[in-house]
């Protein structure tokens, strides 16, 4: 077999090894993922602009829980208070699921979060 073909056999061992890693962590997030609405979503500190990220507080079927949502997702999917939002566990607590699909019609983020 000449060089050409290792390296073509290598890159799509590869690639198939790194889609079966994404797949795993999908699959991953799905199942431990805690569904709840928003009930209130508070700026960082020292950051009033929440360009930064933003704690949401969630009302789930397990109580109430904190988790962190980063100005991007906020950016490309802003959420509202009652709106029912995916958690995953993060390292420092739960961090919002951003969707694959948004639901709204995605808007430029120019401007600061309103609080």
């Amino acid at each position: 077999m000449d060089n050409d073909g290792i390296a073509h056999r290598m890159l799509t061992i590869t690639t198939l090894f790194l889609f079966a890693v994404f797949i795993a962590a999908e699959f991953y997030r799905f199942r431990h993922r805690i569904t709840g609405s928003v009930r209130e979503i508070l700026p960082l500190q020292g950051d009033p602009t929440g360009l930064t990220g933003a704690r949401l507080k969630v009302t789930t079927s397990e109580g109430e829980l904190t988790a962190f949502a980063s100005g991007c997702q906020l950016c490309v999917y802003p959420i509202e208070i009652g709106e029912t939002v995916s958690l995953v566990p993060g390292p420092d607590g739960y961090i919002m699921q951003s969707p694959w699909i948004s639901r709204r019609k995605r808007t430029t983020c120019g401007r600061a979060m309103t609080l």
